[in-house]
């Protein structure tokens, strides 16, 4: 597997991932369960999807984590709350507006590149701050 490199999620996770457009095989491998062709072929049509799926929303979640985590930190810097309260911020903004978390998260960092933030989002964090920081109170838990 000289080709491949390993993702790990939080230590909870470890994938061997292919690189993006390679052939997904090495020399010489043909036959022994290698590379994406042969994961197809040995798999139910149904579960190569599935996997391939997954694979592909795991590639999107680790490129656009940056974001996600300059995003918490614009939220940190603005409310002058802990990381933990800046993630419950993004989360409870994005259910609340149908939006993703990484779309949020860019719209946020892009404000402090002297873009304006859209109402609708302004109104939407202040809206989760409060939120989130009143369950943390009421739950004995610090929201700072």
């Amino acid at each position: 597997m000289c080709c491949t490199t390993t993702v790990v999620f939080g230590g909870a996770m470890s994938l061997p991932v292919a690189p993006s457009g390679s052939a997904g095989h090495d020399q010489g491998s043909e036959g022994h369960g290698q590379g994406p062709e042969a994961a197809d072929e040995s798999l139910p049509a149904a579960e190569a999807r599935r996997l391939r799926e997954e694979v592909a929303q795991l590639r999107k979640a680790v490129e656009s984590r940056p974001v996600i985590d300059q995003a918490r930190g614009v939220l940190m810097a603005s409310w002058r709350c802990g990381p933990e309260t800046a993630w419950r911020i993004l989360v409870d903004t994005s259910q609340h507006t149908n939006t993703k978390v990484r779309e949020i998260a860019a719209l946020l960092t892009r404000a402090t590149h002297d873009r304006p933030l859209p109402g609708w989002l302004r109104r939407a964090v202040s809206a989760s701050y409060v939120r989130v920081t009143r369950a943390a109170r009421e739950n004995g838990l610090s929201a700072k």
